[in-house]
């Protein structure tokens, strides 16, 4: 398998993940069961309820976009520069910003938040008295994964603290990036020791849903639980368990979405993992479904020609 397959895999991994996950996202796992009696494995089987009708079958949601646009402004501006990122993110915001939490709203339209992000980010978290530790931002630690090192932490760590300035969050993506970068690179998953190392630098409060992944039950993450189910942690120790108990792209993608929870963002996360875990050519047919695959694919095609060149310049 090669870098290509690698990355390809992650960003239509990714966006599958997403896509199914929006069939079962909310649910409980017995809900998913009552509705999917033998799982849900195709677009066409998701069901069109008040929340679901507002995407059609094989279409991505937010968690896809806002990681598409933040490709977009690596491409453009041959890095990260947090700054352009976060004029794209307004500038889509603006026109599309469907379904995305309040707080957005309040962050991207304070006056000169594309201008100081990080700082504004940090202002209105503070001011706001913010303590929600979501899932939103942690898809985009795949991407700065990908990009890998020497900026790995610092990248995570902007591209994070952009919208979730949070040390759960934050530390949440340097695991998830870490682990991107491990299967990336080497083929194999990032070792525990070196991903808790990390943990108890950032945040303490991160190495329990660590150790539950590693060595713990898928249950006893308890994704479908209504009381957290945005718990970046959460999403995080269910794609790391993926990594490391799953063996294939297709059994992580029907463990994710069967358990219900937020298994859009769950799908996503998981599925970026297992498309640089497996490579595009072991996802499931489904992909192929997506809707917007053409669009895909030539994002997909730019961003591994341009990872090429990156990674060339680095020897």
């Amino acid at each position: 398998m090669n870098f290509s397959d690698r990355i390809k895999g992650a960003i239509f991994g990714m966006a599958l993940g997403d896509a199914l996950g929006l069939g079962t996202e909310f649910m409980t796992a017995d809900e998913v069961k009552f509705h999917y009696p033998d799982g849900l494995r195709h677009f066409s089987e998701i069901i069109r309820d008040g929340h679901r009708c507002m995407w059609k079958r094989g279409e991505w949601t937010n968690d896809t976009n806002v990681n598409l646009i933040f490709i977009q402004s690596i491409l453009e501006c041959e890095g990260l520069d947090i700054r352009h990122f976060a004029s794209k993110l307004k500038e889509w915001f603006s026109l599309d910003g469907i379904d995305m939490p309040d707080f957005y709203n309040e962050l991207i339209h304070y006056e000169g938040w594309e201008d100081h992000p990080l700082e504004t980010t940090h202002h209105v978290w503070m001011e706001n008295n913010l303590s929600q530790a979501r899932n939103e931002a942690l898809p985009r630690a795949i991407i700065s994964g990908i990009l890998g090192n020497p900026r790995l932490l610092g990248n995570t760590l902007d591209c994070i603290s952009l919208t979730h300035d949070d040390s759960r969050c934050v530390s949440t993506g340097v695991l998830v990036a870490l682990m991107a970068d491990s299967l990336l690179r080497t083929g194999e998953p990032a070792s525990y020791d070196t991903l808790r190392a990390s943990a108890h630098t950032l945040d303490g409060r991160t190495i329990h849903a660590l150790d539950v992944a590693y060595s713990g039950k898928f249950e006893d993450i308890a994704i479908d639980d209504p009381d957290n189910i945005w718990q970046t942690r959460k999403c995080m120790a269910a794609a790391l368990w993926t990594v490391w108990h799953c063996n294939s792209a297709e059994e992580t993608l029907s463990k994710i979405i069967d358990a219900g929870g937020d298994a859009d963002t769950n799908g996503a996360v998981a599925m970026g993992l297992a498309g640089l875990k497996y490579g595009y050519k072991a996802l499931p047919e489904e992909v192929k479904q997506l809707r917007k695959f053409n669009e895909l694919e030539e994002i997909a095609d730019k961003f591994i020609e341009f990872m090429e060149k990156y990674e060339a310049a680095k020897q």
